[in-house]
């Protein structure tokens, strides 16, 4: 849906956005970040009336849409505004900012079909006078669709908005940094194929992150997390795994495993796990899942 149809409000605005690091340093043409590092991007004079059109779902037609506030790297033509192609700024939801004005992300459906659930996640607030500030993770996807590294802010949800489209060069490195989350260790391995049919079938994902971590398309496997263990024999695994369809639609999540010593070596596997289908990683509540043969724990 056109952003300026005549039923829409006209917005006058005068966007501005800088960048610091979260403790407010300024960046410099040198400053270069690393995964795990955290930016604040300020923002000023946009209009929360703004970006109104866009795609009919999630955020309803007519409501504004906001922006959406991201590092990573784009190809030099990436602008909406533009004509370019979505592809060119496929990046991952949950690692971004939604920055929203007031009454947005309650516009959005919530209930048998759930989509405001996980949008809250990524939705940070846009002030009545227009500022913002969103705090990212550096936390880019392994392949990018460009190699422009930088803060991109856009509107979101399909709007198109030249006045509020802005890159802001930033060089990353993927060296590890100060901040950077230690690697997984595959230190138990759970068979999954099932959860990725799900996924590939209906258009959805099988995210870890935590600690875990997806392999070749038929496994998740756990870190060892031997600081939360005590003298009881429990082994403790950290790490979130998350399956969805399309649209978050269905979000189920599996998280940090115990191994509890059974009579005879074998062991009681149990998890957290999503209360609901729909819930993911919001409710979760410990549940038995299995048994396991001690011949096949190792880490």
């Amino acid at each position: 849906m056109p952003d300026d149809l005549p039923v829409f409000p006209r917005v006058q605005e005068d966007p501005r956005v800088f960048v610091t690091l979260e403790d407010g340093t300024p960046l410099t043409p040198t400053t270069t970040v690393h995964r795990g590092d955290v930016l604040l991007v300020h923002g000023s004079g946009f209009s929360p009336q703004a970006n109104r059109g866009g795609f009919p779902f999630p955020v309803p037609p007519g409501t504004p849409n906001g922006l959406f506030v991201l590092y990573g790297a784009f190809p030099e033509q990436w602008r909406p505004s533009e004509g370019v192609d979505s592809a060119a700024r496929a990046h991952p939801h949950d690692r971004m900012a939604w920055v929203m004005p007031e009454g947005t992300l309650e516009s959005i459906p919530s209930g048998p079909i759930e989509m405001r659930r996980s949008i809250a996640r990524q939705a940070q607030p846009m002030n009545r006078d227009g500022s913002f500030t969103a705090r990212l993770v550096v936390d880019p996807p392994e392949n990018t669709t460009g190699d422009r590294w930088g803060v991109y802010v856009y509107p979101g949800a399909g709007s198109h908005n030249a006045a509020e489209e802005w890159y802001i060069p930033l060089a990353y490195s993927p060296e590890p940094g100060p901040h950077t989350p230690p690697a997984p260790t595959r230190d138990l391995l759970i068979d999954a194929p099932a959860a990725f049919r799900f996924a590939g079938v209906t258009g959805g994902a099988v995210k870890a992150t935590g600690g875990a971590a997806a392999i070749d398309g038929a496994q998740v496997s756990f870190s060892r997390d031997r600081a939360a263990e005590s003298d009881d024999g429990v082994r403790k695994y950290k790490g979130t795994v998350v399956t969805t369809a399309k649209f978050t639609l269905v979000e189920v999540a599996l998280a940090d495993p115990w191994l509890s010593p059974l009579p005879g070596g074998n062991y009681a596997v149990s998890a957290l796990v999503s209360r609901s289908y729909n819930v993911g990683p919001d409710e979760m509540v410990r549940v038995p899942v299995g048994v396991v043969s001690a011949d096949r724990v190792l880490g």
